[in-house]
């Protein structure tokens, strides 16, 4: 619940973070966004922010990691409404999309989901995993790593919870430092010199997405955000094993 206290710090970390070789590059307003896939639907949005009520076309590709083949090619108009893009300064709201995706098609393995809004790149990327990965046997007198896990430990942080009322988030609200639409289950605020924008973190078998930053989160702390203040109060401070997600 440290968010309140980001304004200045955010601010001043993400001047510095710009100024150097780091890859974080939100400068200004992201022009489109993957938010988390429903039920294998690609599902984002896109907009042009000098033309914030009109339509924009998006492109969208699919690629195979290992072979690097392009499995999925597709051009859509960013027009579905949605109220929260509306509500977090996104145009009018009508730059919201879905896209289909014929997974069950597709070999097993692991694919990258990449965007544009004219030319220019989304805030991130997609992945997605099709299959079980191959199951091997662990090294002699070596623990086999529990099932559910799938990724490097990062080891212990200290994890709080925020939500987007005044006493966690002060006026910033339902606003993230990197543009991101803020959702539960989903987005986590980090210190961006230790956790970069953008990386996945499985948290207690959850995967999170980085995407905010806060004043007194720092270090090996990670924030949690919630809809309500009750869940957030309810989270307290943990300490609890962070795993990075490839």
């Amino acid at each position: 619940m440290l968010k309140s206290k980001a304004l200045w710090t955010c601010l001043m970390l993400m001047t510095t973070l710009l100024q150097s070789s780091m890859i974080i590059t939100h400068a200004k307003p992201m022009d489109g966004y993957f938010d988390q896939m429903e039920n294998g639907t690609i599902v984002g949005w896109g907009w042009e922010s000098h033309l914030p009520n009109t339509i924009v076309p998006v492109h969208v590709t699919v690629t195979n990691q290992e072979t690097s083949q392009v499995v999925g090619d597709f051009q859509t108009s960013a027009s579905v409404y949605r109220t929260d893009l509306e509500a977090n300064g996104i145009g009018n709201g009508r730059h919201g999309f879905r896209i289909r995706m014929d997974w069950d098609s597709l070999p097993d393995g692991a694919y990258q989901i990449e965007g544009e809004v004219a030319g220019k790149s989304f805030g991130n990327t997609q992945s997605y995993i099709k299959g079980e990965p191959a199951e091997t046997e662990p090294a002699a007198k070596e623990p086999a790593a529990p099932a559910a896990v799938q990724g490097r430990s990062l080891g212990t942080f200290r994890t709080t919870g925020y939500c987007p009322c005044r006493h966690c988030s002060g006026k910033w609200g339902k606003r993230t430092s990197t543009g991101a639409v803020p959702r539960s289950g989903h987005t986590v605020a980090v210190d961006p010199r230790v956790i970069p924008y953008g990386t996945k973190l499985m948290i207690n078998g959850t995967v999170y997405t980085a995407e905010d930053c806060g004043g007194g989160v720092k270090g090996k702390h990670i924030d949690i955000y919630y809809d309500t203040h009750s869940q957030a109060q309810q989270h307290g401070s943990r300490s609890m094993e962070v795993f990075l997600v490839p």
